[in-house]
């Protein structure tokens, strides 16, 4: 029997019906955003990024320069767009095909016509060679922590040495109130809960969920651990009520033992 939630199948349907409030979830991103609200939407990007490398290089290496990229759970190319400006190979990955064809759109229209799109699935089957950088925001906590985790050591994997990958995720649910988290745990545990929630919310019966699973931070330290990332640095995050971390891991020699 299929599962009452399928986050893949979920995400296609944001990815085909509002791929940009699916990246980011502010009012003004809903439907084809243009004008103000689309510059707003990609300047967000070259913000976050300009944020992540300057982190990286105050904290675990000074000259970071990286050539090869890449951002696992690219939706529309938010973050493509500004690490092809620094980057001479850059690799985009999403389950979604509707997200990776907008991502296509998107980078193709702003001059990043080399960036590479390609579908992720749980054994990353679609990359290749290793990474100076990988990076994957707001996106493993719409993933079941099991699946997850085997997500992130295969990224962790396929970091060149002294690579730096980020990996953020978050360690509490971003539910508040008894209500709020029975109506989560109907829509996602309950045969027809998520039907029901829909039409008491006034939604479609079959409209996606987005997921938000909660991960342990000491098992992700061990993961990133394991594969030979040694070098750490640790920002907390929130988003949408949801406490978190990001994981900032350099692929570098086994550590110090006293």
């Amino acid at each position: 029997m299929p599962p009452i939630n399928d986050s893949d199948r979920d995400w296609e349907r944001f990815g085909s019906t509002d791929p940009y409030f699916a990246v980011l979830t502010a009012p003004e991103f809903h439907g084809k955003i243009s004008g103000a609200e689309r510059a707003r939407f990609f300047q967000s990007g070259v913000d976050h990024i300009d944020t992540m490398f300057a982190i990286i290089r105050e904290h675990l290496d000074p000259s970071f320069a990286p050539e090869r990229a890449l951002d696992f759970g690219c939706g529309v190319g938010r973050l493509l767009i500004p690490l092809a400006a620094r980057c001479s190979d850059v690799t985009g990955m999403d389950i979604s095909p509707s997200m990776l064809a907008e991502a296509r759109h998107n980078c193709d229209a702003a001059g990043a016509t080399a960036v590479r799109l390609v579908q992720s699935d749980d054994t990353l089957s679609a990359l290749n060679g290793e990474f100076d950088f990988i990076h994957t925001y707001i996106v493993l906590q719409h993933i079941p922590v099991a699946r997850g985790e085997t997500i992130i050591r295969g990224l962790a994997r396929r970091l060149a040495p002294n690579g730096i990958a980020m990996i953020q995720v978050p360690y509490t649910g971003g539910r508040e109130g008894l209500l709020s988290k029975a109506l989560y745990w109907t829509r996602m545990a309950v045969p027809g809960g998520r039907q029901a929630v829909n039409l008491l919310r006034g939604k479609p019966p079959g409209a996606p969920v987005m997921q938000m699973n909660p991960y342990s931070v000491t098992r992700l330290l061990d993961i990133v651990a394991a594969e030979g990332c040694h070098d750490v640095h640790i920002r907390f995050s929130e988003h949408n009520g949801a406490r978190g971390v990001l994981l900032f891991a350099r692929k570098h020699p086994a550590p110090i033992f006293s």
